[in-house]
């Protein structure tokens, strides 16, 4: 059985134009990675999926390299529930299979990673999946595990998954399952 990466909840989510980035990039003062942002004007951000020849879908999965950091016990596959997206200055609410803005996702979850992550997506459990927006981390995508989230702040709960946006894309997997 083969399988296509496809994005099928694109119109669920607003239309995403460059100045809506600039604008989005402006208000929080950080730097999208060129991969990421053209993900977000071709696919306005929404979740990719599997999809087969007799038109099923199915989740994607990715590998986590967590370097034997303690979150580890968290596993080494996280599946993408949802992804976020620009929602600001749109006239659409962000429904849950459409999504979930970007500017609220930093707000919410700035106190779970250390600076210079952007939550871009999650899994079933609120686990987020991380672009790297600063520094050496920039363009870099990771996972951050909230079942395992140090005091004081470290990167003990974040894991590795791929160097760009696009190579994130490309290690995606369908969702092992047995069906």
């Amino acid at each position: 059985m083969t399988w296509k990466l496809v994005f099928p909840f694109v119109h669920d989510y607003p239309v995403i134009t460059r100045e809506d980035i600039l604008a989005f990039e402006g208000r929080n003062q950080l730097k999208l990675s060129a991969d990421y942002a053209a993900h977000l004007l071709a696919h306005r951000g929404s979740s990719p999926m599997f999809q087969n020849e007799d038109g099923r879908f199915r989740a994607v999965e990715f590998d986590v390299d967590w370097e034997g950091k303690p979150a580890k016990s968290y596993g080494d596959r996280c599946g993408l529930e949802s992804t976020f997206s620009i929602f600001e200055g749109k006239d659409i609410e962000s429904p849950y299979k459409g999504g979930c803005d970007l500017d609220d996702n930093i707000v919410w979850n700035k106190d779970l990673h250390p600076a210079g992550l952007l939550p871009i997506g999650m899994d079933a459990g609120k686990s987020l999946f991380l672009l790297g927006v600063e520094g050496e981390l920039a363009g870099r995508v990771f996972f951050l595990s909230t079942f395992h989230i140090p005091c004081p702040m470290s990167y003990d709960h974040i894991g590795f998954i791929a160097d760009s946006f696009t190579a994130f894309l490309a290690a995606a997997r369908p969702m092992h399952r047995d069906d």
